[in-house]
């Protein structure tokens, strides 16, 4: 790894909390399991003047939803479900206004034809609450060519499904800590902090450093911890740190096992980083990119698990990035990503956020950063 280029990478985030663009960053970098960077820059609260630790608990957004098709791969793995399973085969309420062919495949790959938000407000009741609104309404495909990404709906539904297949009739946070958080030694990472008070002190709140337009309104972004705190809410209400994100992304680099210990089978690994949307459009930043004179990019969605693929365009995972890397991605810059052709693991947590778009083009030029330093 080439120090000079983290050094650069450093700058570069302390630059941006300057310029108020965010408040700070937990960043790991490892090559070949190998951690050679773990730093906090910046601040966890720069309006109060907290300073960002490496052990910080943060709102980790929409990586919540990597982790949720994770537990749910394990129950593809033991047979319970597969990726051709309808929906309404295992949630019967599921099955109509149009959404009765459904697969797990497509609600893992941003394919089902759900709306890609609804207010933030809906989740206050819970997952099952929230399961039993989505079953009442129609099916809203994308337009041709087009995977909408589906902020709240596809995920929580996973959840349901994992809760009601579940032979032991545990609760969905015992589900997610149990399949997933334990066996791959993410102590720190829980959805909700119900009974957790330990993670709840060392949390940083959620704060939008940008105003500009975007897919989502600031206020609803700034509940989202206050929400999620109380409630199992599957696509993004879990609190996690840099090392545990760490931790799993390194399971999945190693085909499912960590530490001697076996997650996941290789062959789920295999089809969530293998590109399931085709060649169809991001949905989500068909907008902004016009507005930016960028042309559309794609979605490049694979088992709810994001892939590089070919070609040049605005990515998370940067342009230098192999087309086999992979990702999981949050709001305001929340991010892991494995290049395996590198062997090179790297998280970015983020405290005080860009928006949307501004966020995306933000990791592309820290992951580049990254990508770079790898000159052996």
């Amino acid at each position: 790894m080439d120090e000079s280029k983290l050094i650069l990478l450093r700058r570069s985030i302390e630059t941006d909390i300057e310029k108020w663009v965010s408040d700070g960053s937990v960043v790991l970098v490892a090559r070949g399991g190998r951690i050679v960077m773990h730093e906090a820059i910046g601040y966890s609260d720069k309006r109060s003047g907290r300073k960002a630790k490496i052990n910080d608990v943060l709102p980790i957004m929409s990586l919540t939803k990597q982790l949720t098709a994770a537990a749910l791969f394990r129950f593809i793995d033991r047979g319970q479900v597969a990726l051709t399973t309808r929906i309404a085969e295992v949630i019967p309420e599921f099955g109509k206004n149009g959404k009765e062919r459904v697969t797990v495949r497509e609600a893992l790959s941003h394919q089902a034809g759900l709306p890609m938000q609804h207010p933030v407000e809906q989740w206050r009741d819970g997952n099952e609450a929230y399961v039993a609104r989505i079953c009442e309404l129609p099916l809203e495909p994308a337009p041709e060519g087009v995977a909408n990404y589906h902020a709240g709906a596809a995920h929580a539904i996973l959840g349901e499904v994992m809760r009601r297949l579940d032979e032991k009739k545990r609760p969905i946070h015992q589900i997610m800590a149990e399949e997933l958080f334990q066996p791959t030694g993410m102590i720190d990472t829980a959805l909700s902090l119900k009974g957790r008070s330990d993670l709840a002190k060392r949390l940083a709140p959620i704060a939008v450093r940008d105003d500009s337009p975007d897919a989502l309104p600031a206020h609803d972004i700034e509940q989202i911890a206050e929400i999620c705190a109380e409630v199992d809410f599957l696509a993004g209400g879990a609190f996690s740190t840099a090392y545990d994100q760490f931790r799993f992304a390194e399971m999945l680099r190693l085909a499912g096992k960590i530490d001697d210990v076996r997650v996941l089978s290789p062959a789920i690994i295999e089809a969530a980083t293998t590109i399931q949307s085709g060649s169809k459009l991001h949905g989500l930043f068909m907008v902004a990119a016009e507005r930016d004179h960028t042309d559309a990019f794609p979605a490049n969605i694979g088992l709810s698990l994001y892939v590089g693929g070919e070609g040049i365009f605005v990515t998370n995972m940067g342009t230098l990035s192999s087309p086999r890397t992979f990702a999981g991605s949050g709001f305001g810059g929340q991010l892991f990503c494995v290049d395996p052709k590198r062997e090179l693991t790297f998280v970015h947590l983020v405290c005080g956020y860009p928006q949307l778009y501004g966020a995306r083009k933000r990791s592309q030029r820290i992951a580049d950063l990254i990508i770079s330093s790898v000159v052996d």
